[in-house]
């Protein structure tokens, strides 16, 4: 039975003129906005066209600024609403706009600018007890990242948001260490959101939008290793992973592989770790999901507390609105702690989301 479901993955869409109205005035220009462009809805950063959204309304001229609204509720009660009538209580909450805009940024001073637009508005706007707002950090400066945690931290940030790879940087480079001692002194979580970082569509032609979502959905399993491999989560014991909308079923089996590795390829390995790998993803790690009756049944192997779901609001790959339906249905047969650890009390506990008894708590003193 499905007592209480939180979602660890939604997307709020930003208002189309965010920073345009917000940047300060010598970024504007450069900044994220949304515009037709030859019929279509674009999304453009530095002058660069990044992604084409939907076909503009017929008659919308090249230029105008078009609203987003449907493409995920930035209205907080409205968004209760639709979450209300999906059968979720709260929400871990990701961008959408800027998520596919600002790890494609060149400019420094124009990341840090547009990340902390973004997270004064989130935070301003998503301050209640049932969402947790991820903060945008400016992936390609470690150092900023770190900054902006604690400028948040008055705010009570919970999370933070990275891309699923580096590769000008690759996380395993000493430059991330002040990221990481910052967020688990904050016990800030770091969240590794699948399809950023590289091309969500490397591959062309015949069966490339099944190859690509699948490469897409599984690329944090790279970054996952490298995490425990390295021995990064061994000299940070108290930060929290977490590897977002990538599916879980590929988990038991890469915490196998990876011990595998370190013991087959010892000769090879470095650094040298107290444990073998997947030890420290099962201490410090978790990987969300939507539907996946694999990574359900693989749970003895990787432990609940690595589980969380999430309805991926609104995108069309989520369980909005039948959430509550696809959860009742995939858990058929579990036991009631796992299904309450995985659709509620993991997620509860890690982003402080507050629950129904939570508020009868307050009301009773």
């Amino acid at each position: 039975m499905i007592r209480l479901a939180i979602s660890a993955d939604g997307h709020v869409s930003e208002p189309a003129d965010l920073w345009s109205a917000n940047l300060p005035p010598a970024l504007r220009e450069d900044g994220p906005r949304v515009e037709v462009r030859d019929g279509m809805i674009a999304l453009l950063v530095e002058n660069r066209l990044v992604r084409k959204l939907t076909r503009a309304p017929e008659g919308m001229p090249d230029g105008a600024v078009p609203g987003l609204e449907k493409w995920g509720e930035h209205d907080p009660a409205a968004r209760l609403e639709a979450l209300a009538g999906d059968g979720v209580w709260g929400e871990v909450l990701y961008p959408n706009l800027a998520f596919f805009t600002t790890y494609s940024i060149q400019d420094h001073a124009l990341e840090s600018a547009v990340c902390a637009v973004y997270n004064d508005w989130i935070f301003d706007r998503f301050a209640g007890e049932r969402f947790a707002p991820v903060a945008l950090l400016p992936a390609a400066q470690p150092d900023a990242c770190a900054r902006e945690l604690e400028r948040l931290a008055p705010r009570g940030v919970r999370a933070g948001l990275l891309p699923a790879h580096s590769d000008a940087l690759t996380y395993n480079e000493p430059a991330w260490e002040p990221l990481w001692e910052t967020a688990a002194g904050l016990a800030v979580s770091l969240s590794f959101h699948a399809g950023s970082g590289r091309s969500q569509t490397p591959l062309r032609g015949a069966g490339g939008a099944v190859a690509n979502y699948v490469v897409t959905v599984s690329g944090p399993l790279e970054t996952a290793s490298l995490l425990c491999a390295a021995g990064i989560l061994e000299r940070h014991p108290a930060l929290r992973v977490v590897m977002v909308e990538c599916g879980a079923g590929w988990l038991a089996w890469a915490l196998e592989a990876m011990d595998d590795a370190y013991r087959e390829h010892h000769m090879f390995v470095r650094p040298k770790l107290a444990d073998l790998p997947s030890a420290y993803f099962r201490r410090q790690g978790a990987v969300t999901f939507q539907r996946d009756p694999v990574g359900i049944a693989n749970r003895v192997q990787t432990g609940d507390r690595c589980l969380l779901w999430g309805s991926d609001y609104p995108h069309p790959e989520g369980t909005f609105p039948k959430s509550r339906e696809v959860l009742e249905e995939q858990f058929r047969g579990v036991p009631q702690d796992a299904v309450d650890a995985i659709t509620w009390r993991n997620a509860a506990a890690l982003y402080g989301v507050a629950t129904p008894d939570d508020f009868r708590t307050v009301e009773r003193t």
